[in-house]
């Protein structure tokens, strides 16, 4: 970030119009569209000019024209810092997050945005054993596979989320439905703290901000907008992982549901889910066999490439060597002959062949048989 003395900066103007009450990120958005994408502007813009952008009315005229950037900005970049936090425009974000109608101007972050590829994990507040339990080992599983994990830190479904990721060493974001620096629920402070350091912790809200009402659903959009796909363990009909479900549909990300009892409330968004069309998962190996396509993999390795080829297999663990290894003769084999030859388990098998898709040595042909690209 850049220093406070220097007004005109535009992340600054960025960060000062996101903190403007009455500006939503759709308003937002028509008000840079219309001034250039310079934020300055349109904080000098006269009441004529704003007026002629759908949304603004007179009380937001008002409230732009009168507007204190220059204090308001020193004491929220004083805080920030102090917290080790930054405010990141959209270069910095997750790339699935610029295809939203409504992305956000800007993310407080702290920590780090990992490149990897992510799935959000949602679901009820207050799971049952079997929701926490499967929650908690399927993000596990996903995360020793190189998946980054998303969700809210609220309680239930989203913590164990989290720290089914943590506890496999891998990596995980939230998405705040406050200020970066209002923690809730209060209990996850100790999870806040792991997030940061093993991922971030991110939030479009400036500093202060209560969670409300409103917050929630825009929190959400970006839990899904984030992945390219969302899975969702035990929900209601209603509430906020079928808010997120929902946006992941419209945004064209896949939508995973964990089947539950058909007797139990807990389960019957799910159900709903997998009803209208959702993709029934039992396991970590259904969700990774689905996304493999989908994630962005490295072209197969020229001739000229010896050496990067090299380093890419010196980091591979033994599972995924032992798997190369087996078909390293030209075998083509299927995820079931690999697991059977292999000794392991079909979620362990899953995962070492995502790395190595990932990694572009293996590929998957039209008949679901894998073959190696070396």
């Amino acid at each position: 970030m850049e220093d406070g003395s220097d007004q005109k900066c535009p992340m600054d103007g960025f960060m000062y119009l996101n903190s403007v009450n009455g500006i939503g990120p759709i308003t937002l958005n028509r008000l840079l569209e219309r001034f250039q994408s310079d934020p300055w502007k349109v904080l000098s813009a006269s009441a004529k000019d704003l007026a002629t952008v759908r949304g603004v009315g007179d009380q937001l005229i008002q409230t732009l024209q009168a507007n204190n950037a220059a204090e308001w900005l020193k004491k929220e970049k004083e805080k920030l810092s102090k917290m080790g936090g930054h405010f990141w425009g959209r270069e910095h974000f997750p790339s699935f997050l610029n295809e939203l109608p409504d992305p956000p101007i800007g993310l407080y972050t702290l920590g780090e945005i990992p490149s990897t590829p992510f799935v959000s994990i949602v679901g009820t507040r207050i799971p049952s054993l079997y929701g926490k339990k499967l929650a908690r080992k399927l993000a596990f599983e996903l995360a020793q596979a190189g998946i980054c994990i998303v969700s809210g830190m609220a309680r239930g479904i989203d913590t164990e989320a989290h720290l089914g990721a943590l506890d496999a060493g891998g990596k995980t974001l939230a998405f705040l439905g406050s200020g970066l620096d209002v923690i809730y629920p209060p209990e996850n402070l100790h999870l806040y703290q792991r997030i940061k350091e093993a991922g971030a912790v991110l939030s479009e809200f400036p500093l202060g901000k209560r969670a409300d009402r409103r917050t929630f659903p825009m929190r959400n959009r970006l839990v899904a907008g984030c992945s390219s796909a969302v899975l969702v363990i035990e929900s209601a009909k209603t509430g906020g992982s079928m808010i997120t479900a929902r946006f992941a549909a419209e945004q064209g990300r896949t939508v995973f549901a964990l089947p539950g009892r058909v007797d139990q409330p807990e389960s019957q968004g799910c159900l709903d889910l997998i009803r209208d069309g959702a993709i029934l998962i039992r396991n970590s190996t259904d969700i990774l066999e689905e996304i493999a396509p989908m994630l962005p993999l490295p072209s197969k390795p020229m001739e000229s490439d010896t050496h990067a080829t090299q380093n890419c297999l010196n980091d591979l663990d033994n599972l995924e060597k032992g798997v190369l290894n087996l078909l390293k003769g030209g075998d083509r084999m299927s995820l079931d002959d690999i697991k059977d030859a292999i000794n392991a388990s079909s979620s362990q098998v899953a995962s070492a062949i995502t790395m190595l898709e990932i990694r572009g040595l293996l590929s998957k042909r039209a008949d679901g048989k894998f073959e190696v690209n070396l």
